[in-house]
C-alpha cells in the first residue's frame, strides 16, 4: 500500500472516529473499496504467537477469505510498523484495528467464522496488554508480530 493511500485511509478513520456514524456512512455508501486479493507468503510465527493464535488455526477458513483475511493482517502489519505519528498508543490501535476491519469486509463475515473476531482480540490483548498504553518500540514490535501471527494463522 502507498504512502499516500496509507494517508488517505488514516484521514478518513480519524474522521469517523472524531465525527462518528454519519461520516462512517457517507465512507460506506460512496466510496468503492476493491479487494484485491495478492498472493500472500507469511513467514511461521515464533512458538509464542502460534500459541496465541490458535483458537484461529483452528477455523476452517475458505481459501479465499484466508487470503483475503490474511492480505488484511499483513497490511495491518506494515501500518502499524511503518506508523509512528497516528498510532502512538494501543487504544488508538484498537480503534483503528476496528474501523479499518469494518472498512475493508463490511459485513461479509459477520457470523461467518465463529470466534474470529474474539480468538484476534485476545491474541492482540495478550500480545500488547489490556491497558491503553503508549506504543512502545518494543510493544509495536510485538504488535506487529501478533498481527503477521494471525494473517499465519488463517492459512493453516
Amino acid at each position: 500500500m502507498s504512502n499516500q493511500l496509507r494517508t488517505i485511509l488514516a484521514a478518513v478513520l480519524c474522521a469517523v472516529a472524531l465525527f462518528g456514524e454519519p461520516v462512517f456512512e457517507w465512507v460506506k455508501n460512496n466510496v468503492d473499496i476493491v479487494n484485491v486479493v495478492p498472493d500472500a507468503t507469511v513467514d511461521e510465527p515464533s512458538l509464542e504467537n502460534k500459541e496465541l493464535v490458535d483458537d484461529i488455526v483452528k477455523i476452517d477458513f475458505s481459501k479465499e477469505d484466508a487470503d483475503l483475511v490474511s492480505c488484511f493482517f499483513l497490511e495491518l502489519a506494515d501500518v502499524v510498523g511503518d506508523d509512528d505519528k497516528v498510532i502512538k498508543t494501543t487504544g488508538q490501535f484498537a480503534n483503528f484495528n476496528v474501523m479499518a476491519g469494518i472498512l475493508h469486509f463490511d459485513t461479509e463475515f459477520a457470523g461467518k467464522y465463529e470466534g474470529f473476531g474474539d480468538a484476534v482480540e485476545y491474541a492482540v490483548q495478550n500480545a500488547i496488554g489490556l491497558e491503553n498504553q503508549s506504543l512502545t518500540d518494543s510493544k509495536r514490535q510485538d504488535l506487529v508480530d501478533v498481527l503477521e501471527a494471525v494473517a499465519w494463522g488463517v492459512n493453516q
